[in-house]
């Protein structure tokens, strides 16, 4: 019989398949669950928080995948190990992209901003823990506050990007990465120091 774990991932997936057309819903779960060759209630059961708990597991496979996908950092500096998280992390999206763009979309309502917040904090802190990081001071929340606006930037300008490869992703990428490097003149901020 399946565990609790595997069934979830399970029910995941099928919901995956069905957002693009329906949305996130308690409904969907539902379904995904039915889909499963289980009753409709675990749905509910195993995602008592609805869609919320849904893409908060979504978001914790994919920043699992991320770290097993990404090399070893010994030969690269900090800016190419930021650059190919933030890379890895949206093109682990690239086949979902439709229930994407339907997950930000239910994560831009008001009362799902602290949720989506939290998610996105703790996929650019697993990019810089990837990145080396062992900071403490302020420079730990500076890191991630910058990192958070690279990202997000990155992320939204992916949606939107029909170019062949998502070259001008990539593009864009870079220079929100560079803009970031200049800070230090102003903020004292040390990305530079690890290069």
């Amino acid at each position: 019989m399946e565990d609790r774990e595997q069934l979830k991932i399970k029910m995941l997936e099928y919901a995956l398949k069905h957002v693009p057309f329906e949305g996130w819903s308690a409904s969907l779960l539902e379904k995904a669950a039915q889909d499963c060759g289980r009753e409709a209630s675990y749905g509910w059961r195993l995602f008592p928080n609805g869609p919320r708990d849904a893409i908060s597991l979504w978001s914790h496979l994919l920043n699992k995948k991320m770290l097993e996908t990404l090399p070893a950092t010994d030969t690269l500096k900090i800016r190419e190990r930021i650059t190919l998280g933030v890379k890895t992390r949206i093109s682990l999206l690239i086949p979902y992209r439709e229930a994407t763009r339907e997950t930000t979309r239910y994560l831009k309502k008001p009362f799902h901003i602290p949720e989506s917040m939290r998610l996105l904090y703790q996929t650019v802190s697993d990019i810089w823990y990837y990145a080396g990081d062992t900071s403490t001071d302020y420079n730990f929340y500076t890191k991630r506050a910058l990192l958070s606006w690279v990202y997000s930037t990155t992320f939204l300008y992916w949606l939107k990007d029909d170019s062949e490869g998502f070259e001008k992703t990539w593009i864009f990428l870079d220079k929100r990465i560079a803009e970031v490097l200049s800070l230090p003149k102003y903020f004292k901020f040390p990305w530079k120091h690890h290069d």
